[in-house]
């Protein structure tokens, strides 16, 4: 009899789910999808939408949200439940804490705002959560899939997970190589461009790329820097289109807004330019530089780290530090065959590692 797997997750999370479910299905698995905040259908798949739950009514709005996954949990009764991210991990182990014959599988794709930040509010919710987090992660049915090692040593240290039993860690959500061709950098110095695809959210670092690029305008360096990515939602620090425009109005770096055509666009950059400082798992940017065959600037930081490699396929620096930052584009600006090295050791290192069809393979060998 093959097993029944509800995954929750949401809906922008599409693409690099979908994958994991044809591989589980490939495998003889029935497949039961709980989008949230999407209306988006698959011929292959049955689709269930759930509503996200809203900000604005605050617990009310997250019990609901529970409520319905219980509901939906109750209705398919599945052998298994993936979830992906913390947050909607943490919902969906309140909702089947009952199931107690139904193996829970969170994905946490990074620790994020919780966990990541030092504001006040976010250590006083982490005190509040502490105990049903905990209650949530570490029982005996459940597996926790960590994207960086970081988080893993974090979350086992503080008591929310256990390293011997119910841990595992696959390195990202992966990434469709076929989508990206690494075509060499142009070794033309008339305004390369330096690109920062990002959500707009301010701990991804956008203030600090614009800083850099004001600081290598000073010094004469002649390119173009380059934002790409449209406004975030649902994120207690999103960056609002009047905070972008006022932020890039001396026109130090522009600002594309959101892109359609991502693989395009980075094989017309020069140089990847990432200095996040958020909670993430390995950011998705990075994997599409990657394959896209780009040397990155980015930060030694949880998640950025596993995707650049110091001196192999970029340079990593710290974190809110945009001379350090400047620096280290000016350096692979002006080498260009120190770039091409890394650019060719970016593919290699998406190839070996954060192809989506790896991802899968590893992600679905956990429901036996």
């Amino acid at each position: 009899m093959s097993k029944k797997i509800l995954y929750i997750f949401d809906a922008s999370d599409w693409e690099s789910r979908m994958e994991v479910a044809r591989c589980a299905k490939a495998r003889g698995m029935e497949i039961v999808i709980g989008l949230i905040d999407g209306d988006r259908s698959d011929p292959e798949f049955k689709v269930v939408h759930l509503k996200r739950a809203n900000k604005n009514i605050g617990i009310l709005s997250s019990l609901k949200m529970v409520r319905d996954m219980n509901a939906l949990i109750k209705r398919e009764n599945p052998d298994i439940i993936h979830a992906v991210t913390l947050k909607y991990g943490f919902m969906m182990g309140l909702a089947a804490f009952m199931f107690k014959n139904t193996h829970k599988i969170h994905t946490l794709a990074g620790l994020g705002y919780l966990f990541r930040s030092n504001e006040a509010k976010s250590a006083l919710l982490r005190a509040v959560l502490r105990p049903f987090l905990t209650i949530v992660l570490r029982r005996s049915n459940t597996t926790l899939i960590f994207q960086n090692q970081d988080d893993l040593d974090l979350m086992v240290e503080g008591g929310y997970a256990d390293d011997r039993k119910n841990t595992i860690l696959i390195k990202g959500s992966g990434v469709y190589l076929d989508r990206f061709t690494p075509i060499p950098s142009s070794n033309d110095n008339n305004e390369p461009i330096i690109l920062m695809p990002t959500r707009l959210v301010h701990e991804k670092g956008v203030a600090i790329f614009v800083e850099a690029a004001r600081i290598l305008k000073k010094r004469g360096v002649k390119a173009k820097f380059q934002i790409a990515g449209g406004e975030t939602k649902h994120n207690p620090r999103a960056i609002s289109a009047d905070e972008m425009n006022e932020m890039v109005k001396d026109g130090a770096a522009q600002w594309l807004g959101r892109v359609s055509n991502m693989p395009e666009l980075l094989s017309r950059a020069a140089l990847i330019v990432y200095p996040s400082y958020y909670g993430e798992g390995i950011p998705r940017v990075l994997l599409e530089s990657c394959a896209a065959g780009r040397a990155i600037v980015t930060t030694d930081h949880p998640g950025c780290r596993e995707a650049v490699k110091h001196g192999i396929n970029g340079l990593l620096v710290e974190v809110k530090n945009p001379e350090q930052t400047a620096d280290a584009i000016y350096e692979l600006l002006t080498n260009h065959e120190k770039r091409k090295a890394m650019e060719i050791q970016s593919r290699k290192l998406a190839e070996e590692e954060f192809d989506i069809y790896i991802i899968a393979q590893k992600t679905t060998k956990l429901y036996n």
